[in-house]
Formats: C-alpha cells, structure tokens, sequence
C-alpha cells in the first residue's frame, strides 16, 4: 500500500499541468488557467531537472496537450475544443500508451523511475499487459468523453470528465498495482506465464 500511494504521488506530480490548469479553469476561467499553467510547466521542469528526476514520456505528453488545447480556446471567439478535448486527449494518450507498450513500456518507465530496485515476476511482459490495459480504458472514456460533449455544455462537460475520470483512474490504478490479483488474472487469460520468472531467479541467487 506504502508502495502504491508512492506510485500515485508521482503519477500526480506527472500530471502536475494538467491538475494545475483544470483547478484554474474551474476556479478562476480559461485565460487563468493557461497562464498559471505557462508558469507553473517552466518551474516544474526546473524542480526536476534539480531533483534528476527526469521528464517522462507521459508528462511530457500529458502537459503538452493540455497547453495545446487550451490555448486553441483563448485565440477562439468560442470555445470549443475544451468541450471535445477529454475525448480527442483520451484517444491520443490511448493510441500512446498502446505505441508505448513494446519494451519498456510507459508504466514500467513510471515505476522504475521512483523505484529502480523494483522487482515482479515476468516484469516486462507484465508491465506492458497493464499499460495495454490502461490504452483499452482511455479509449473507452474517449468514447464516452465523446457522448458527453455531444450532450452537454462545456461546464458540465468537464465537470462529468473530472470526476469521471478521478474515479476511473483511481479503480485502474488500484488494479494495475494490486500485484497477485492483476497477475493472476493475466495468467488465467493466458497473458502472462506461469510460474516463477527465470531472470528473477537468477538476479536473486546472484545476491
């Protein structure tokens, strides 16, 4: 549990940008909520880049289309991509988790940045079974992203999304970090080997 609250401490800080701007957004407006964002990226980059924690691939996707977006609205004498963002973002960090899914995958990146001691059965192909799971849940709440624009407006849109997505997330979370049960699970679909992991073996004997 210690190890999963970690986990999500820095899934958060990942999402620094875009936890920063839709708090604006719903506080204070659009135009707010780029600015505070366009100060808030520069800074973060320069804590990271202090700390060596580095810039993953999912933070750099994750603040770049949140930027891209909501600067497309503050030029629009309407705002309208904001309405749709949730689903086009959905399906693009779907489409690049599942890209990013081959070797080291997206989520194994995330783990082994703030824990590189970290060790699993059959790590690899574990790792990029649950980020092909996390593709198949964005490109499901795309679809649903999707019929809430179509259906509502822009405040309630993002409101549904919002907390949709917190609780989303959080069920997704706890299941790709459950450790027995997601692997368990894989090994009952035929996903996932069975038995022990021959390299962990012997990384262990070799201690």
């Amino acid at each position: 549990m210690d190890a999963l609250k970690k986990l999500l401490g820095t899934a958060a800080f990942d999402f620094g940008g875009v936890i920063v701007f839709y708090v604006l957004f719903a506080t204070l407006g659009l135009r707010a909520a780029i600015i505070g964002t366009l100060v808030f990226v520069p800074i973060d980059a320069f804590r990271r880049h202090k700390l060596g924690i580095g810039f993953p691939r999912l933070y750099i996707l994750s603040t770049a289309m949140v930027l891209v977006f909501g600067s497309i609205d503050v030029f629009s004498k309407t705002p309208f991509m904001l309405k749709y963002e949730g689903a086009v973002t959905e399906s693009i960090v779907g489409t690049a988790f599942l890209v990013g899914s081959r070797g080291r995958s997206i989520i194994e990146e995330l783990v082994v940045q703030q824990q590189p001691e970290f060790r699993i059965p059959h790590q690899r192909r574990f790792f990029q079974l649950i980020t092909r799971t996390w593709a198949i849940y964005f490109f499901c709440m795309a679809g649903f992203f999707l019929w809430v624009g179509l259906h509502s407006t822009l405040i309630h849109a993002v409101a549904i999304r919002q907390v949709s997505s917190i609780v989303g997330s959080m069920a997704m979370a706890l299941f790709s970090f459950s450790g027995s049960f997601a692997s368990g699970l894989f090994q009952r679909l035929g996903l996932l080997p069975r038995g022990p992991d021959p390299d962990l073996l012997q990384a262990s004997g070799s201690v």
